[in-house]
């Protein structure tokens, strides 16, 4: 588990650190870049939408995880939106909440059910 946190920690600051000098030198409209090269049909487009399927897959994982609740659907809607920006310090949060079993980790509220 220490190794899993110390990536989801590093992989955190360097993606901050990423999102910080795009937005400085290129602005925040990403949706006008990222959607613009999914249309053009292309390597990068192809790129782009295996990224968004699965961050649509962590978001509906994440959704299932705390239950389908409100909370749920926000932290889905993050995970998509902001992908590893959100998604890196849920998971980080998620370990210590789960005391470094990975079962709790992994289901959340349905550990409890079992």
């Amino acid at each position: 588990m220490t190794l899993l946190r110390t990536y989801l920690f590093t992989a955190t600051l360097l993606i901050v650190a990423a999102s910080i000098y795009v937005v400085i030198t290129m602005g925040i409209n990403w949706p006008v870049v990222y959607f613009g090269d999914i249309l053009n049909l292309n390597w990068r487009s192809h790129i782009n939408v295996d990224f968004l399927l699965h961050l649509c897959l962590l978001g509906i994982w994440v959704s299932w995880r705390e239950g389908f609740t409100p909370k749920g659907f926000l932290f889905a809607f993050l995970c998509i939106v902001c992908g590893a920006t959100f998604g890196f310090p849920y998971l980080l949060l998620a370990t210590y909440k789960a005391q470094g079993d990975l079962k709790a980790l992994l289901l959340g509220v349905h550990d409890r059910q079992s």
